[in-house]
């Protein structure tokens, strides 16, 4: 099944449109758009020519988006790195002074930033828990305005992974992904990019990796250098990545394109909720979530995260909050967490 994500490219622009009023800055000639259109092609050259920019040693030196950038600093704690225009929240826990940790990158969506992303998937304080070193990037310009440009950002941002990967002596076997709404896009970009680098990635709300089908604006054209385990997550009810034209689909295309057949198992569930299991030939395991929760607005519905707390918002620019109405019957931080320590590579 082919697939364009021509939808859900409309829906992220009228919802931009919707922030750039409710913020004043509606300008057509000023204000940018999340949905700007990006050439597929070369959204997967820069891709493909960032693979060859990998870390060298523990100085960190590398080529490509990162090479000018530096961790000087990287004591445990909470730090904001700069690097190639963008900045970076990363979490080191403690024990990641003296032994070698996890990594997971987990990626904000359209108007929100590093800080929002963690007040809905709690991924920083599961770090500290699990033993995860977690990097947060931050699209410019700043909330509410944040929007993530594929042929442009993908590069930089894996370029940082790998740099943080690098020079924080993170376990290789143990780097992981996840991502919401454009984040969630960025995901699935990355499975189709890089599967050799990641040990497991976990899209929410999001789509793009096309198996060598049509890639869309915002997806990769490229096919998977490996199967890797995936935890996804989509609404029924989302008004931006709508369920049937796009979330289904692009499920259908990993079940196809790692041979899985369409008759997965139902490991979990209620009735608003349903997480169902397939498995190549080979073990590799796709999981994907779908659910029938809504947030507080019409113009998103079911595009929130579920079992978050984030319902009022009140980080700067932020205009609302991200978390589905409760009550819900999963979290999906904690799932994405559980889903990362279950697969590290090799398993």
């Amino acid at each position: 099944m082919v697939f364009t994500h021509k939808d859900a490219s409309l829906a992220f622009a009228c919802a931009a449109s919707i922030l750039q009023v409710a913020c004043g800055t509606s300008n057509a000639s000023t204000a940018p758009s999340p949905a700007r259109p990006q050439d597929a092609a070369s959204a997967q050259d820069a891709a493909s020519a960032q693979d060859a920019a990998s870390a060298q040693d523990a100085s960190a030196e590398v080529v490509g988006p990162s090479a000018a950038c530096t961790l000087d600093d990287v004591s445990a704690g909470q730090h904001t790195y700069s690097c190639a225009g963008l900045t970076y929240d990363v979490d080191i826990p403690s024990a990641c002074a003296s032994s070698s940790c996890g990594l997971v990158a987990d990626v904000h969506g359209l108007s929100m930033s590093g800080i929002m992303e963690d007040n809905n998937t709690n991924l920083r304080r599961l770090g500290e828990q699990y033993g995860y070193i977690v990097v947060q990037p931050n699209a410019a310009p700043a909330p509410p305005l944040s929007s993530w440009t594929p042929s442009t950002d993908d590069p930089k941002v894996f370029g940082f992974i790998e740099l943080a990967v690098s020079r924080l002596h993170a376990d290789t076997k143990r780097v992981h992904m996840t991502g919401f709404s454009e984040g969630g896009y960025m995901t699935y970009r990355f499975l189709c990019d890089h599967a050799d680098y990641f040990a497991s990635v976990a899209p929410a709300a999001g789509a793009g990796c096309s198996f060598g089908g049509d890639a869309g604006m915002w997806g990769s054209g490229g096919v998977p250098s490996r199967e890797i385990p995936v935890l996804a997550v989509n609404g029924t009810l989302d008004a931006l990545v709508n369920f049937d034209s796009v979330a289904t689909p692009q499920r259908d295309q990993v079940l196809a394109g790692w041979h899985m057949g369409d008759a997965g198992a139902v490991v979990a569930g209620d009735s608003t909720f349903t997480r169902t299991r397939y498995t190549s030939p080979s073990g590799t395991v796709f999981e994907f979530i779908q659910h029938d929760y809504s947030s507080a607005q019409t113009f998103t519905k079911g595009h929130c995260f579920p079992g978050s707390n984030d319902l009022d918002g009140g980080e700067p620019g932020q205009v609302f909050g991200f978390a589905c109405q409760p009550p819900n019957s999963f979290v999906w931080g904690d799932e994405v967490m559980k889903f990362f320590v279950a697969h590290p590579k090799g398993n």
